[in-house]
């Protein structure tokens, strides 16, 4: 089942780009007090050491813009990954972090914006038998490309470092890497 509704997320999302990108008049300006919302698709690689293979799924994520360039930005995604060695074993992480998202806005490019991100934020790891909850970090950064004013897509890759809880993994220190595809909505703010 969820190797079905997988495509379908990523089919809609493509369905969706299509669609607004029809009449290509954009600047991709995000303003001051503006709200921004999306849902994206993460694929996501784990340290050797945690025995969890590449897995992908879902997810979703808002933000304020304080300033045309400064966001507080919040997501959530869950991911499914099997176990490298053990077939049969599932895992199921989620997370849940927040963000400062630095915006770069550079002159010529009206349709594409660069960021960084740094935040922090919580994963849960589940293998179906256990679970566990751990603080992790991370940065990043990647591009939104604008359709419309105030639609487009965004593409992220993030690292992040988080520490095993000693009930699913063992209690040390893990890295991982999320890259992400998926649309982005502005609403609100200067027109």
């Amino acid at each position: 089942m969820p190797s079905v509704r997988r495509p379908s997320l990523l089919a809609s999302l493509v369905l969706l780009l299509g669609i607004v990108s029809i009449g290509n008049e954009a600047l991709a300006r995000e303003t001051d007090k503006s709200w921004e919302f999306g849902a994206y698709a993460p694929v996501s690689r784990y340290a050797a050491a945690t025995n969890i293979d590449v897995g992908s799924g879902f997810g979703v994520r808002g933000g304020y813009h304080f300033k045309a360039t400064k966001v507080l930005e919040g997501s959530f995604d869950s991911v499914s990954a099997d176990h490298v060695d053990l077939p049969g074993i599932k895992f199921d992480v989620n997370k849940f972090s927040v963000d400062y998202v630095r915006i770069f806005l550079v002159k010529g490019h009206d349709k594409m914006t660069p960021f960084a991100s740094f935040g922090v934020g919580a994963i849960n790891v589940d293998n179906g038998t256990d679970k566990g909850t751990s603080t992790g970090y991370r940065a990043g950064g990647g591009f939104k490309f604008f359709f419309k004013p105030r639609v487009g897509f965004r593409f992220d890759v993030k690292v992040y470092r988080w520490h095993g809880d000693g009930t699913v993994l063992a209690g040390r220190s893990y890295f991982a890497m999320d890259a992400t595809f998926g649309a982005t909505f502005l609403v609100g703010g200067a027109k």
